[in-house]
């Protein structure tokens, strides 16, 4: 048909097949060229840092028309600062695919629960990333609050939000009956963190659910 080239561009040639040599910070073509950058980053409109990798031997190269088409420059591969730990981290995944496969199941349902089931499609403030997270943060509270009762069941649950009231109570007590011995002056919440902390472990070793 007219209008298209004459050689198209194949996948053997996609960035993907470039291997990044971490030693010498380069890429390696398909080719087996090298390809180098200057050490500047590069910003995009979102803020990520990128340095590009090119080489001269694009000029020369018999499978340009195959890799790139840009003709003066040639092929140009970026690379993001983050980029290392995004790779290592397809690694990990990819050693353990079923168990992220099981990951996935857990983390992806709450927020089909939450839009589809509850009804929380979108959000009610219009103003400001803080505002919008709030109120995110309200549908995950509620999300954690009606798993944990769904595992525990509501009579656990009840009993575990007593002794942690009862908990917070024996704390605000012991503060204020160190306050009226002590000065104001050198009074510190030091001389309760024992007692506490011992309640605290009480309340953790009574806990028997998983």
């Amino acid at each position: 048909m007219a209008g298209l080239p004459t050689i198209l561009r194949t996948p053997a040639y996609n960035v993907e097949n470039f291997i990044y040599n971490e030693d010498d910070n380069t890429y390696t073509c398909p080719q087996g060229h090298t390809l180098t950058t200057n050490g500047t980053w590069h910003k995009t409109s979102n803020g990520s840092q990128f340095q590009q990798y090119k080489t001269k031997h694009c000029k020369t190269c018999p499978v340009r028309e195959k890799c790139t088409s840009f003709k003066q420059n040639g092929k140009i591969v970026q690379r993001r600062k983050n980029a290392q730990n995004i790779e290592h981290n397809n690694q990990r995944t990819e050693k353990v695919l079923h168990t992220y496969k099981k990951r996935q199941a857990i983390v992806e349902h709450p927020y089909g629960t939450i839009k589809r089931q509850w009804g929380f499609c979108y959000i009610i403030t219009k103003r400001y990333l803080e505002r919008a997270s709030a109120d995110v943060g309200f549908m995950m509270v509620a999300c954690n609050l009606r798993r944990i009762i769904n595992i525990i069941g509501i009579n656990h649950f009840k009993e575990y939000l007593e002794k942690v009231i009862s908990l917070l109570y024996c704390k605000m007590g012991i503060i204020e009956s160190i306050k009226q011995i002590l000065r104001p002056g050198n009074f510190q919440t030091n001389y309760s963190k024992v007692i506490y902390k011992l309640r605290l472990k009480w309340l953790y070793l009574s806990q028997n659910y998983s």
